[in-house]
Order: structure tokens, then sequence, then C-alpha cells
């Protein structure tokens, strides 16, 4: 790794060792798993053989996690992360896929080795200045014909945008910065890929995931019914023209071209 991603490597490392409980309530973390594993069946291509998943903080601590899933779809199946304290914890908990300790700017893979990859909020976590950099990595690893499924976290929304600066603030957030659809086709210019699909994801809305916490620590399991209800009103907002001023995430499906 170069010295900056061994930066990061230990900074990630320090904050899955200080973590106290997971990011997301149970049930807003199964509801952020189903809509992130229909993004993948939607765009995925067909007959992959390969696929790779950057960042495993989900697998290594939370409910959301996709690489489980994952592996029961794909024939080989390899989760990638910087941390070596979180690569190891995923590992305890998800069998049935490989696991990688690399820097996602640098990955350990051949080109167009990949058929799949799934990219789930893992590059606004990088300096913005890396982000060129990152996406060029995971073009040169997909297969011509291969799709990259990217998740980041949203400049479209501006609640979002609030509440990331906010929580940043308060130190209890990490990611780097929020973008917009067309500065990630801004930044794979000049790669051979085609952005073919571009969406609005994860309509759960600042802080419904803290008071979804707070209502289960007072009610316990009776608090999952009112969770999952608000739930599918938020998941209302994804249908609509304004979506992307509600979703949490931007999704793009970059095909690589033959």
């Amino acid at each position: 790794m170069t010295r900056m991603a061994g930066l990061r490597s230990k900074a990630w490392d320090a904050v899955a060792a200080g973590l106290r409980e997971p990011q997301f309530q149970e049930q807003i973390a199964l509801y952020k798993r189903r809509e992130n594993l229909d993004l993948v069946a939607a765009w995925a291509p067909a007959n992959v053989r390969v696929a790779l998943k950057t960042d495993l903080f989900e697998e290594a601590f939370g409910n959301d996690a996709l690489l489980d899933a994952l592996a029961g779809i794909y024939p080989v199946i390899v989760g990638m992360d910087i941390s070596y304290v979180v690569a190891h914890a995923a590992k305890r908990r998800m069998t049935g896929a490989g696991h990688v300790v690399s820097d996602v700017c640098d990955l350990p893979f051949k080109d167009a080795s990949i058929d799949l990859v799934v990219s789930i909020s893992t590059l606004d976590h990088l300096p913005p200045a890396t982000l060129p950099g990152a996406l060029a990595e995971l073009c040169r690893v997909l297969a011509p014909g291969g799709c990259i499924v990217l998740t980041l976290d949203s400049r479209h929304n501006p609640l979002h945008v609030f509440s990331n600066a906010l929580r940043r603030r308060l130190g209890r957030i990490h990611a780097e910065r929020c973008y917009t659809v067309g500065e990630i086709r801004g930044a794979l210019a000049g790669q051979p890929v085609t952005v073919t699909e571009a969406t609005a994801i994860y309509h759960v809305q600042f802080p419904l995931n803290f008071l979804a916490k707070r209502a289960e620590r007072l009610l316990g399991a009776r608090a999952d019914r009112l969770i999952r209800a608000v739930l599918r009103a938020s998941a209302v907002l994804g249908t609509l023209p304004t979506r992307f001023l509600t979703g949490r995430y931007i999704a793009l499906r970059i095909v690589k071209r033959a």
C-alpha cells in the first residue's frame, strides 16, 4: 500500500475497534440490504462468473451485509476492504467468499478479470482527488460486458448534505463528501465504459435511523412494526419524479464496452 492508503487503513482500523453498535437499526439495515440486493439483481449482467464487493464494513458489523447473499448467487465472490480489522471481522461472519485486504485504488486483480463489481458507498469515503483513479481501477479489472453497480452519498439531496456536514462536525461520520451523477460521469471521462442507468435510492430520511434506535430501546421488538411502516412510506419517495432530492445515495450502472 502507498503511505496514504496505509494511513487510511489505520484510520479505519481505529473506527472498527471503537465501534459500539451497528450504524443502522436492525429493521432499517434489513431494508437497506434488500434495496441494494434488488439493485444488483436488476443491473447485474448475465453469466457472472467472478464478482467483487468493495468495502466490508456491513459484513463485519451490520445487518445490511450483501456478501453472504452474493455468495449464494455467483460462483466466485471476493470481498475487499482497506482495513485489516474490518476484513478479518467480515471473514469470521461471512463464509463462502474470499476476503482481501486492499486499497480500492490499487486492486490485486488482473485486467478484465471481474464480471461484476458491487461498490456500495465506498468511493465517497476517499479523498475526492482520488476518485477518478479509483474509478479507473474498477474499470481496469472489469471484463468487457461487465458491470459496476456503484452507489455514493448523494449531493442532489440537500437534507443529506446537511446531515453529513452535521455528523462530520460531531465526529460521527467518516465519508469525505457527497457527489452528483454528473460529477461521476465526469470522473469516468476517458474510461471504456458507459453509464446505462442512474437513479437515487434509500429514501429513509435523516434522522429516522436515530429515532428508530431510540424507539427500539424504549419498546423493544414492539417498535419493529412501526419502523417497517415508516420504511414502506419512505419507499414511495423512490417512485416519484423528485427521487433525486430524497435519496440518500445516487446509484449508477456502469458497463464496460466490448
